[in-house]
């Protein structure tokens, strides 16, 4: 036991001896609000979390006087928390510096000796993270933060960091590119891509990437056992890859060969090939429109696709996209359709399919398909057509897509950076036997969910033309008076909810 330490001796550095990437990262701490260490194993993690909230506790107490502080690590459960850090705290904290204890009420917490300050690292898993709606931090690390959905950085880290008297509480998270959390970490950490909500804070993020070799005390054992992990784990874990997700349903797209200049498709794509938009409705969720054409690709122009056919090849082309937050932007959705036909620039668009929700949830007298309706029949293009979405939908569309890439047949521009992205990002649902795509709230479900309805309603189902159908449906009803009715009611959902009087023929 070492006697008579003063707070003002105490050296974190010393004692944890980090490495130089987790030196590099301590101090982006004391920029930054917002940090994320990593991308790759192995780089000293864990170790960094628990040392880095020492540290800040010990430092805040210096600055402010304040007793008592707490700092919480959080892992996604109980075991995790155990094992990876309640474990090696109590090994690798020093006893004189303060104790670990369990309790029933609150869990792991290790406290600080008074004469240090007396603050706390309370050790708390997140199966539960409404649990700390009441708490504060004055610091925050998570481990693992790609195991969590979003709304735990959003209800734990931005509403409950924060404590009286400490200014610019800091959070650091860790993990490797993995996991149901992936995307919108990469989004924001990785991209720079920031909700309107965060544009304000965004010069607060910063990301310190990490390799297994950047740990000395790791030995090339375990570099070498990362290289014999397939290619796809291999190249997250090993070199940190945010691009290629575990679990990718399209492992058979590489942006290199899908992504297209505007200008080369602009040469391919024929004033007559048919033309039409794929829109999926959403007010809090992005509302994203993409444009698609289809048409034969002749030999001579397979070149400019950096392809060699010998006869002519249909192709799909997705060259145009609108992607906006009606709820963000505070945007109607007249807005919102006037801005579609504004972009369109004259396109003469054949068909329009809309997600289903839009036909059926009222904004004001009118539900969004009929004032989408209302707009653009009053440009002259079509009114929205319902998305196919009965059961076996999504898994027949993502399969539909998925030929497409394979046959070399579906080409993006690069004017649709969302759908470049979105497209690679999207993931297998395990527990459904990884036919369907797993629904995340990232805006890369809407953007897969409106390209999904473009091109497996259009080219995929051959399902019939609405007018087709509806005739078809009028043939079948033989009473004229009802006959009469079934039509006035096709024609209102035609016109976006206004009645046309103009009766049925005779003999129709």
């Amino acid at each position: 036991m070492i006697a008579d330490v003063r707070i003002e001796d105490i050296s974190v550095a010393a004692l944890m001896q980090p490495t130089s990437k987790q030196r590099a990262c301590i101090a982006a701490t004391d920029k930054h609000r917002f940090t994320l260490y990593g991308g790759a194993a192995g780089g000293g993690k864990s170790y960094l979390l628990r040392w880095w909230l020492l540290r800040q506790l010990l430092n805040r107490y210096q600055e402010t006087g304040i007793t008592g502080l707490t700092a919480g690590l959080f892992s996604s459960d109980y075991p995790t928390l155990r094992d990876r850090q309640a474990s090696r705290l109590k090994q690798e904290f020093p006893d004189w510096l303060g104790t670990l204890k369990e309790s029933r009420d609150e869990g792991w917490n290790f406290f600080i000796k008074a004469e240090f300050g007396g603050g706390r690292i309370a050790l708390r898993n997140l199966s539960n993270p409404s649990a700390y709606k009441s708490a504060e931090f004055c610091d925050i690390a998570i481990e693992e933060l790609s195991e969590n959905r979003r709304d735990v950085f959003e209800e734990l880290v931005l509403f409950r960091l924060r404590y009286p008297g400490v200014d610019r509480p800091a959070f650091l998270g860790a993990t490797n590119p993995t996991g149901v959390g992936l995307q919108w970490i990469k989004s924001m950490w990785i991209d720079k891509r920031f909700p309107k909500e965060l544009d304000a804070l965004k010069h607060e993020f910063c990301y310190v990437p990490a390799l297994v070799q950047d740990n000395p005390h790791l030995g090339p054992e375990y570099a070498d056992s990362l290289r014999g992990l397939p290619e796809k784990k291999r190249r997250a874990l090993l070199e940190g890859d945010w691009t290629i997700p575990e679990g990718q349903y399209f492992t058979n797209f590489e942006k290199a060969d899908r992504a297209m200049p505007a200008g080369i498709i602009s040469q391919i794509a024929q004033p007559w090939w048919p033309r039409w938009i794929s829109q999926d409705w959403g007010f809090k969720h992005h509302s994203p429109v993409y444009w698609h054409t289809v048409g034969d690709v002749m030999p001579e122009q397979a070149a400019l696709l950096g392809r060699k056919w010998d006869t002519p090849k249909r192709c799909v082309f997705t060259y145009r996209e609108h992607v906006v937050s009606l709820s963000e932007e505070q945007q109607s959705e007249e807005e919102w359709a006037r801005a579609v036909v504004r972009l369109n620039a004259g396109d003469a668009l054949k068909r329009y399919f809309l997600s289903s929700d839009a036909f059926g949830q009222k904004t004001s007298a009118n539900t969004p398909a009929e004032i989408f309706t209302r707009v653009m029949r009053a440009a002259g293009l079509p009114g929205p057509e319902r998305a196919d979405m009965t059961p076996g939908s999504r898994a027949a569309g993502w399969r539909y897509m998925y030929g497409l890439i394979q046959d070399d047949a579906w080409f993006v521009s690069e004017m649709c950076p969302l759908a470049l992205e979105a497209i690679p990002a999207l993931e297998y649902d395990t527990d459904k036997g990884g036919e369907d795509i797993r629904k995340t709230d990232s805006i890369y479900d809407d953007v897969g969910d409106c390209l999904r309805y473009g091109l497996q309603d259009m080219l995929g189902t051959r399902r019939k033309p609405h007018s087709v159908a509806n005739t078809e449906a009028l043939l079948q009803v033989k009473d004229f008076t009802q006959r009469n009715m079934l039509y006035l009611k096709q024609q209102a959902a035609m016109k976006g909810g206004q009645s046309y009087k103009r009766p049925l023929l005779s003999g129709y």
